[in-house]
């Protein structure tokens, strides 16, 4: 399905940081070319694609403007009992909202690509 849609997924390796994903026709020759070995150290995700709202990115004091689309990551802790399967601890530890100029296909914080933001419950 990736390589017939490949604008649809993103090939993302398996680290932290941002940056390095594949998308479109690099993610095609990738899955095309890559050994079964070198396939197990990305993740093949289908692209959500949400609904860009007006906004304003504020990095380094400088001001972008545009079309922009959020993420939101919720974070939990997970601990159990192999032994016997018992959940020991599971609840939610927080949040994390970035926000991207809409065509902008990396999603790094660090790497430059969004900024972190707050967001507004309703």
């Amino acid at each position: 399905a990736a390589i017939a849609q490949p604008d649809a997924y993103v090939l993302k390796p398996q680290r932290e940081g941002g940056g390095n994903n594949l998308y479109g026709a690099d993610l095609v020759a990738a899955l095309e070319t890559m050994t079964p070995s070198q396939r197990a150290a990305f993740i093949l995700m289908e692209r959500i694609v949400s609904d860009p709202k007006p906004g304003a990115l504020v990095r380094n004091g400088h001001v972008a403007a545009g079309d922009c689309v959020a993420e939101l990551g919720i974070y939990a802790a997970f601990l159990a009992d192999r032994a016997d399967g018992s959940v020991l601890h599971n609840s939610v530890c927080g949040h994390l909202l970035r926000q991207k100029l809409v065509g902008v296909n990396e999603g790094g914080v660090a790497a430059g690509f969004a900024v972190l933001s707050s967001p507004k419950l309703v």
